[in-house]
């Protein structure tokens, strides 16, 4: 048997006062009082990574070949509600010359009052800028959500992505061919679909007051299995696409070519976010390694990285 007893002693009023000014200006307090209550609010950012696929779904972003640097700046306005308006403008640099190549435009929703689950859906439709089309992502329709649990400690979720675009490009080919000079334009038209489905745990580490009283980090890891299906296909147009193909006798860069994959698992990966605040601006490192499970001629592993800064007001 066991018995307790409560403290009958109450504060004074001053003591009282005292503990109120305190937790009013205890920045993890007036944390929770954010995440309880949402404000809307304005937001600025740059981030400067190798992801420009996607700007959400990362298993699309693994899709990509090629490591491009690119910057992107980007203005948001979130309502408390949880609806989100951001565009967002792409810059890297072609021939020794930087340029912005795409912008983008995405509306969201998340959910910002629930106690058990943390979700959010976005679509993002991408402009390509007229001859940047060879440097822009095939992508043009971006549709990605994902939920996951809060109570756990080890927190599981489902992410879904569908991605689909056209693109057409123009490029000028002057070669000589069996002793005979061929200048033409060849044309080329690509389309890309992908759906992909991950799911995930992830759990989050919180830190407040990290190097002074108004600053507070979190360092989420996550493990993550996705799976999905992919189509790409491209077709050329042009004079001698005919000959070329006789000549080769397979199908290549002038010629046609098309990528079908059924739904499968298709990578393992692991990602971290970083997010460190002091005040009202927000540094945001992100890492994510995928590991391609299928067979392929292509590398397996694809490494995306960013960093953010933003300032909210």
């Amino acid at each position: 048997m066991q018995s307790g007893y409560a403290q009958t002693i109450t504060l004074t009023e001053a003591e009282q006062a005292s503990l109120d000014s305190m937790l009013k200006n205890d920045e993890f307090f007036n944390m929770i009082k954010k995440s309880l209550k949402p404000k809307s609010y304005f937001e600025i950012s740059a981030v400067l990574g190798n992801n420009y696929f996607s700007v959400k779904n990362k298993r699309i972003g693994a899709s990509q070949l090629e490591s491009k640097l690119v910057l992107t700046p980007g203005l948001a306005y979130y309502h408390k509600s949880g609806l989100g308006l951001s565009a967002a403008a792409f810059l890297s640099s072609f021939n020794g010359r930087s340029d912005f190549y795409q912008f983008s435009f995405t509306p969201s929703y998340t959910i910002t009052k629930s106690k058990i689950i943390s979700a959010s859906v976005s679509y993002t439709r991408f402009f390509n800028r007229d001859g940047y089309a060879d440097a822009a992502t095939p992508v043009q329709n971006d549709l990605f959500g994902t939920i996951n649990l809060k109570k756990p400690w080890i927190e599981p979720g489902i992410s879904i992505g569908l991605s689909g675009g056209r693109n057409t490009s123009y490029r000028h080919i002057d070669t000589v061919l069996l002793g005979t000079r061929l200048a033409f334009t060849d044309t080329m038209k690509s389309e890309i679909r992908a759906f992909s489905i991950s799911a995930f745990v992830q759990h989050s580490f919180e830190y407040m007051s990290v190097f002074n009283k108004k600053d507070a980090a979190s360092i989420s890891p996550r493990l993550i299995v996705n799976a999905g299906s992919n189509s790409y296909s491209e077709k050329h147009y042009n004079p001698y696409s005919a000959l070329f193909k006789r000549i080769l006798k397979r199908r290549q860069s002038l010629g046609r070519l098309q990528y079908n994959t059924s739904f499968e698992v298709q990578s393992v990966a692991c990602s971290v976010d970083i997010n460190y605040i002091i005040g009202k601006f927000t540094l945001q490192p992100q890492f994510y390694l995928d590991y391609y499970l299928p067979d392929t001629s292509d590398k397996k592993f694809t490494f995306i990285y960013s960093m953010g800064l933003s300032y909210s007001f």
